[in-house]
């Protein structure tokens, strides 16, 4: 076994809920995961980061390596939507919501960088690690998820058409501009700034002129 940072063991050894203890585990399997990669990784590596058993790591893990990492993804991409839903708030026509569609996009965009360059773990796991094989649908659902939220809030600025034919046109920008911010989470990974306005800052200013562009034809 090989340990890729301290183990918690002290935590490892307390009496914890159950949901802590899973929690315990996904945080481990998250660093574990995105540091020696998923099929390179045991559960005992797990057990180990975790300062847990290996049978404890079966037990609140799912019962298997890939069911574990299927968990991680899931937290992982529901931490992210949450963000960026939290932070883009409501439809943009919610009575007493004055916030442009703008501001709330970029109130979204910069959530998800924070949350990227926050849990940097996650982010492997999520984007790297489950890109490809079994768990590929995971990822792809998930990431419709973001697509989808993100369309919801540039349609709203497609004022003039149908609600349908916004929603249409909105989908595919909305997938260019969450394939942009991966691509941006990219380069901020590999030595580019990890500050989530400015992040923000340069999408918006990529994206913005095309969606007004579109708005007025």
């Amino acid at each position: 076994m090989s340990s890729v940072v301290p183990p918690t063991s002290a935590t490892g050894r307390r009496r914890l809920p159950p949901e802590q203890r899973e929690r315990q585990v996904l945080d481990a399997a998250v660093r574990v995961f995105s540091r020696i990669g998923f099929h390179d990784a045991s559960m005992d590596d797990v057990a180990e980061q975790a300062g847990l058993s290996k049978p404890m790591v079966y037990t609140h893990g799912g019962g298997s390596k890939e069911e574990l990492l299927r968990r991680c993804i899931r937290r992982e991409a529901d931490r992210l939507l949450t963000s960026v839903s939290l932070a883009a708030g409501a439809p943009a026509d919610a009575p007493g919501d004055d916030r442009t569609t703008e501001d709330r996009l970029r109130r979204g965009l910069r959530a998800f960088f924070a949350t990227l360059t926050t849990h940097r773990d996650g982010w492997s796991v999520l984007y790297r690690q489950a890109r490809t094989g079994t768990l590929a649908d995971e990822v792809h659902d998930a990431r419709a998820r973001i697509v989808d939220r993100v369309a919801e809030l540039l349609s709203a600025e497609l004022t003039g058409r149908d609600p349908a034919t916004a929603r249409a046109l909105a989908t595919p920008l909305a997938a260019a501009l969450v394939g942009a911010a991966e691509g941006l989470a990219d380069w901020s990974a590999s030595g580019g700034t990890e500050d989530p306005d400015a992040l923000a800052e340069m999408l918006l200013a990529l994206v913005w002129t095309g969606l007004s562009r579109l708005r007025h034809h």
